[in-house]
């Protein structure tokens, strides 16, 4: 049930948290980043600023002079600060997502249906792939690590392209820590792009389809 927001206002003065030291938010650490904002706007008692449960009060009021209401406007000075700490939480990657939010519940909202309920299984993926590598070299049977490469990069979809084909360029292959920095941050961009996708058919980026390898392109043997 909604609570109205003249309570909470009128009961303490704005609050200005210092939100700098929650860790940044990235496409890989949102539980943690929603534990972390979550319980520090609890503490202060202003979860429900992002969560929606403290409704904002009427803009104007009727019969009185100046019609404009001072609770409204309380209102709206802690949201903007509150939302200006969330912000400044973001990994610079990820604020496109939100860049036309207006208000910290709106900004919340989308964080968390990006992320909480991701689309995106392929980076999940390869962070199982890199276990069961590891694993196969604790049985005495590794993969060398070009093999690994060219074994993620064929289960990609094709939106990950650029990424396989700027790696695959070079004539050293690069470590995993420099791949999946690349494709964080290349699907980072991906859902930017996803979030303001105005039409109503499905964009390539939400098909499930895996990218075909790449047989002719071998990375050299080290």
């Amino acid at each position: 049930m909604a609570v109205t927001a003249e309570a909470a206002d009128t009961t303490q003065g704005l609050l200005n948290i210092n939100i700098m030291n929650i860790t940044k938010l990235t496409s890989t650490n949102y539980m943690t980043w929603s534990l972390q904002v979550h319980s520090l706007l609890d503490g202060y008692e202003l979860v429900g600023y992002v969560d929606g449960s403290y409704v904002p009060p009427d803009q104007m009021l009727t019969n009185t002079d100046p019609p404009t209401n001072p609770a409204y406007k309380m209102w709206k000075r802690q949201d903007k600060l509150i939302y200006s700490g969330l912000l400044g939480t973001l990994s610079p990657t990820l604020q496109p997502l939100v860049s036309k939010t207006k208000s910290s519940s709106e900004i919340w909202k989308t964080i968390s249906t990006t992320y909480a309920n991701p689309i995106w299984g392929h980076i999940q993926q390869l962070r199982t792939l890199t276990t069961r590598f590891d694993q196969l070299s604790l049985l005495g049977k590794p993969l060398a690590h070009e093999e690994q490469l060219e074994f993620i990069f064929g289960g990609l979809p094709e939106d990950f392209k650029s990424v396989i084909d700027q790696v695959e360029g070079r004539k050293t292959p690069p470590s995993f820590l420099e791949v999946h920095e690349k494709l964080i941050n290349k699907e980072a961009k991906l859902m930017a792009v996803a979030h303001f996708n105005t039409t109503t058919e499905p964009t390539s980026a939400h098909v499930a389809t895996t990218r075909p390898g790449n047989p002719g392109k071998q990375f050299p043997r080290q």
